[in-house]
């Protein structure tokens, strides 16, 4: 088909403007040609490609972006033409460039990929390569009933009944400290845990220990763990009374802890009795620790917990939820929320195996931090 004009004359003066035949883009190998459906027209350099399209101009694509641009069709394919030249200054080195079917992204760890559809748009509200999940890795994969996209820290999954699923991995819960896309604030502990699920409605948690290194988090250890038998509260909503088997969402530190016998904790460790009562009743011992012969519901007997087969309370940490140092004492907005022995869905506490429960305990300081909740919340 015939040339537009304004076709040549625009390619013609982007290549003028990076320095024509001596500059970036090289000599050109190839006269401009014209797509036959007439949304745009290209013309082949040494080193890069032009786009013309009416509404965009003549724009270049080059480099790995150009390599990338060529696995998926080039303007024929699904990202279809430029929208925009590439923009550098992203995280790590990393450049974007826009077209009229999605974003290609690259840096220097993991090439160029493209972003589209519902899990691009999902990831560039998460904050893109600054966000918890980092660059694409790879491109999109589809099937019948879905889509998935990896990240260098995890994965968004997409199906047409549920939408957008976030997956990060262990240490990317680490690198989202680091990169500030944690929504909840960790105070510069010296060791932050997640206890993180997956939804709504669910007890299953991954629990990740990060701890800080030459000024950043790393990875240290991750087990499994589970939550209230009613999954985790939304934010900002109190996890309420125990018989709703609530966990609460959001940052909380560790002070104190309890059990049987200290396994050499540097928190404040109470040893157990038979008089040990933890306050559920609206009165001056809620959600404090205190000890009388009276067994009174829903004060939680202490003792009875760590005595029973179970060994629930063998040993213990008090997550600082809906108390001092954190906040005040609300009533009837939730107690007795712990890090405790037996791994079974709890009343709103978080348990996992004893020997996972003594390992945080003997690497814990007062001020280490548990963050936890559903992790489309606790993640940016």
């Amino acid at each position: 088909m015939a040339i537009p004009q304004e076709a040549a004359s625009g390619i013609d003066a982007t290549w003028t403007s990076y320095g024509g035949a001596s500059g970036a883009l090289g000599a050109s190998t190839t006269a401009t040609e014209c797509d036959p459906n007439g949304l745009g027209c290209f013309r082949t350099f040494e080193n890069a490609n032009i786009y013309w399209t009416s509404a965009f101009g003549a724009l270049p694509v080059w480099g790995a972006n150009l390599a990338a641009y060529r696995n998926f069709g080039l303007q024929a394919g699904g990202l279809r033409y430029p929208t925009g030249a590439e923009s550098c200054g992203l995280r790590d080195g990393g450049c974007t460039q826009n077209f009229q079917g999605g974003q290609l992204y690259w840096s220097p760890a993991t090439g160029s990929n493209p972003v589209w559809g519902a899990i691009g748009t999902t990831w560039r509200a998460r904050g893109g390569p600054s966000g918890s999940l980092g660059y694409p890795t790879q491109t999109e994969n589809c099937w019948s009933g879905g889509c998935q996209q990896w990240f260098e820290n995890g994965s968004l999954s997409w199906t047409p009944d549920s939408g957008p699923k976030l997956y990060i991995s262990p240490s990317g819960y680490c690198e989202a400290i680091n990169r500030g896309s944690v929504n909840y604030g960790t105070g510069g502990a010296q060791r932050v845990t997640f206890e993180i699920a997956e939804q709504y409605g669910i007890s299953p948690v991954t629990s990740v220990t990060c701890v800080k290194s030459a000024g950043r988090y790393v990875y240290e250890w991750s087990t499994w763990a589970q939550a209230g038998a009613s999954g985790f509260a939304r934010p900002g909503v109190a996890s309420g009374p125990t018989i709703n088997m609530f966990s609460p969402t959001g940052s909380f530190t560790v002070t104190d802890a309890f059990g049987l016998g200290n396994p050499g904790t540097a928190l404040s460790y109470t040893t157990l009795n038979p008089y040990s009562r933890w306050g559920g009743r609206l009165n001056a011992n809620y959600n404090k620790y205190f000890e009388s012969s009276a067994d009174i519901f829903p004060d939680e007997n202490m003792w009875y917990f760590a005595t029973r087969p179970a060994h629930d309370y063998r040993q213990g940490v008090v997550i600082n939820y809906n108390r001092p140092p954190d906040s005040g004492i609300t009533m009837d907005a939730g107690f007795a929320i712990f890090l405790h022995a037996n791994r079974y869905p709890s009343w709103g506490c978080i348990a996992m195996n004893e020997s996972d429960v003594v390992r945080f305990m003997t690497n814990s300081v007062p001020g280490d931090r548990i963050v936890m909740g559903v992790v489309a919340d606790v993640f940016r």
